[in-house]
């Protein structure tokens, strides 16, 4: 088998999700060669138009991709593989781990188009039209590495100001849309460390796990650290440096952060469908 391309039973776990293609009109491109277009482009970082010709038209291959994105087929395959593992009880409900990356915008990143901007004008100068100089990843994921969540934002946004969208926006549910219980305890590092967020996990239930500064009165904080799980927290780090190995995400080349946020979603599709079917 090819490097970057699905095996047969990646294949068959994924294939019922796609719609049918209609009778009419030309015959549909082959959708197993439009992912395995979108794989390879994800982990090479090649531009869209060096795409191999045996994965057919770049145009054809990039149309799918943002079709797909926009109209929630990547968000259904990506949560339809997480209820897998939620059932099979390998979503670990003790200890979740949050932190963020940044990753830089490169040059052709910039120049996006203006269709179809947003009204908000918050989201609108950096979501959704202009590629800023970076931008900041913002990820969730189990005490075994599985991503749960991810969040962007521009790259100077500090972690502790997406904690609340990361954690509200982890759809992690079953095959009977049976969301699970917030986690035991959730682990970060210093830059979580704030009065707020620790009140903020506690009114959930959860015991946060996230040292204090240096510059902060230890004994006055009614949180006792288990040192023990915060050394468990490393997991967050391999995860960015396995998501960072696929070049498309290491550097912002998609002038949108739509697109950029369909490759995270690609990331973690191929990393489930490995976990389950190799």
């Amino acid at each position: 088998m090819p490097r970057h391309r699905l095996t047969d039973d990646h294949w068959e776990s994924i294939k019922q999700l796609f719609p049918k293609p209609a009778r009419t009109g030309r015959p549909p491109r082959d959708r197993r060669v439009m992912i395995d277009g979108i794989l390879w482009i994800l982990r090479t970082g090649s531009p869209w138009r060096d795409l191999p010709e045996e994965f057919g038209p770049w145009q054809t291959v990039w149309h799918h991709f943002d079709k797909w994105n926009g109209n929630g087929l990547l968000d259904e395959i990506l949560n339809r593989l997480r209820a897998c593992h939620v059932d099979a009880g390998a979503i670990d409900d003790e200890l979740w781990c949050v932190d963020g990356t940044v990753v830089r915008a490169a040059r052709c990143a910039a120049g996006g188009g203006k269709k179809g901007i947003p009204t908000n004008r918050k989201i609108t100068r950096w979501a959704a039209r202009e590629a800023v100089f970076s931008t900041k990843i913002h990820l969730l994921c189990d005490r075994h590495g599985h991503p749960l969540h991810f969040h962007l934002t521009p790259g100077q946004t500090h972690e502790s100001q997406a904690l609340i969208d990361l954690l509200e926006g982890a759809e992690v549910v079953d095959h009977d849309d049976m969301p699970m219980a917030h986690p035991v305890r959730l682990a970060g590092d210093k830059g979580y460390r704030a009065q707020w967020i620790d009140d903020y996990l506690l009114r959930l239930g959860i015991t946060p796990v996230i040292p204090s500064k240096t510059n902060q009165d230890r004994d006055a904080r009614h949180v006792e650290i288990d040192h023990n799980v915060y050394r468990q927290r490393n997991i967050i780090e391999r995860l960015i440096g396995w998501l960072k190995e696929s070049r498309r995400i290491f550097s912002r080349f998609e002038k949108t952060a739509k697109n950029f946020a369909g490759m995270l979603k690609m990331a973690p599709i191929h990393r489930y469908l490995r976990i389950m079917c190799d």
